[in-house]
């Protein structure tokens, strides 16, 4: 899952959000990082990572793997996770009853709020992710693309995924239906988690 899926399906707290965002951060074992963070913290943190393991074993994940070229097999993970954020970005009324604009903005602001919370590094990426307007970004095809070159500028063997939109506009319906079919099991699964409960009741 990528930051909007994520933030999506964190508990309704600020710990969790928090958390939401460090799981792609941070190391640790669940002690260790309770040295350094609270426990609603800790716990969005856990919650992030069994998403990610979720979905990347989930018969549709894979699925949808199979429909991308040849050069970007291999970035699966990370183009998939940015597809599915523009179907629950694009499908957003059918799985919270806020509109996403509003859901946005708080984010962007409960982020600010606790970067006290958080190291310096991770206070500049929440700066850059509200200034560029990441989460909004997913919402066209030209966000995507945007998205897709940023993204291949970091390393050279990420230079595929620069035109990884073109994966998805030739299989538009596939990767929707994908979406659609493995998304309400991913929030079903969060919402059981034994993180999210615990990230409920902990701040």
């Amino acid at each position: 899952m990528n930051f909007l899926a994520h933030f999506h399906l964190a508990a309704p707290n600020d710990g969790s959000l928090v958390g939401a965002l460090l799981g792609d951060f941070v190391k640790g074992t669940p002690s260790s990082l309770s040295s350094t963070y609270p426990k609603t913290i800790v716990d969005g943190i856990i919650l992030h990572r069994a998403i990610d393991r979720f979905t990347d074993e989930h018969p549709q994940f894979k699925l949808a793997k199979k429909h991308l070229a040849n050069e970007r097999i291999k970035l699966a993970g990370i183009i998939v996770d940015i597809f599915f954020d523009h179907f629950l970005a694009k499908n957003w009324e059918k799985f919270h009853q806020e509109p996403i604009e509003k859901f946005i903005a708080n984010t962007y602001t409960t982020l600010k709020k606790r970067s006290s919370w958080l190291p310096q590094d991770l206070v500049q990426v929440i700066l850059k992710l509200e200034s560029e307007d990441w989460l909004n970004r997913y919402r066209t095809l030209k966000g995507l693309k945007r998205t897709f070159e940023r993204i291949s500028r970091r390393r050279i063997f990420l230079a595929p995924i620069s035109d990884a939109q073109d994966d998805l506009i030739s299989h538009y319906q596939i990767f929707e239906d994908v979406f659609n079919r493995f998304y309400p099991e991913a929030i079903e699964f969060s919402k059981r988690h034994p993180s999210y409960v615990g990230a409920l009741t902990s701040e």
